[in-house]
């Protein structure tokens, strides 16, 4: 079992999800994201791409806060499925449903 948990942790460790936020057209006139960031499939941050140098202004500052926050959730929310699915794939278990991985059992306090 040991082999297996270190097999998904490799995985993981060497996957990168990306989220994106906001469009904008850059100088050659082609639509870009304003935002990219970078995550891996442990949720360790890689990257993070300020792409529309617009933002940078000082007036935009809560904007480009929000917006990073945004495209950070969206890269997270993706690289907790896909590691749900490598879990399954590597462990042949769901972890999401604890309830048929412990037999069943009744745990007082879970419903």
């Amino acid at each position: 079992m040991y082999d297996k948990y270190k097999t998904l942790q490799n995985a993981l460790k060497n996957l990168v999800i990306r989220g994106k936020e906001w469009k904008f057209t850059d100088m050659n006139w082609n639509e870009a994201d304003s935002i990219v960031v970078d995550i891996s499939g442990e949720m360790k941050l890689k990257d993070l791409k300020i792409n529309d140098t617009n933002l940078l202004d000082p007036n935009k500052k809560e904007q480009l806060e929000s917006l990073i926050v945004a495209c950070f959730q969206k890269a997270q929310n993706k690289a907790q499925e896909v590691a749900a699915e490598k879990t399954k794939e590597v462990l042949w278990f769901d972890p999401s449903n604890i309830w048929n991985m412990l037999g069943g059992w009744w745990i007082p306090g879970m419903s």
